[in-house]
């Protein structure tokens, strides 16, 4: 679902975006955990070095210490550990941005693979924003 800008954001949805860094190709996925100022923000991450890298592209965003900032808590390939990344909303390009429906999936079979191929799979489908996970069926 489409969000209409990232300052709608609140605590607890799941979205999905790029960001405007050229130099950032994810398409971030996760849970907003919470949202902060700048003196938060960079509790969690380095946000000095991404903003110098997202205002070399853009010169007209918002100060960094001026800046509102999410923090999101992203699953890591395995499903059940999170690494937690800060962003400030005007570093997310709105065109892309989305929230996930909670509690949603789907059951994907694949026949006659081993688990290397599993790992493969997943791998791909986590490289593209999904979360997913491997559950074997002995």
């Amino acid at each position: 679902m489409a969000v209409e800008s990232a300052d709608d954001l609140v605590t607890g949805q799941i979205i999905r975006f790029k960001s405007i860094n050229p130099h950032d190709n994810v398409r971030w996925y996760g849970i907003i955990s919470g949202i902060c100022d700048y003196n938060i923000a960079r509790q969690f991450q380095d946000v000095d070095t991404y903003y110098q890298d997202v205002k070399r592209s853009t010169s007209n965003i918002v100060a960094k210490e001026e800046a509102k900032y999410i923090i999101l808590k992203v699953p890591e390939n395995d499903g059940s550990t999170y690494t937690i990344r800060v962003f400030a909303t005007d570093w997310i390009d709105a065109s892309t941005l989305e929230t996930v429906e909670e509690n949603t999936h789907v059951t994907i079979r694949v026949y006659d693979i081993d688990s290397s191929k599993a790992i493969d799979i997943l791998t791909t489908i986590t490289a593209m924003g999904y979360t997913a996970e491997i559950i074997s069926e002995d």
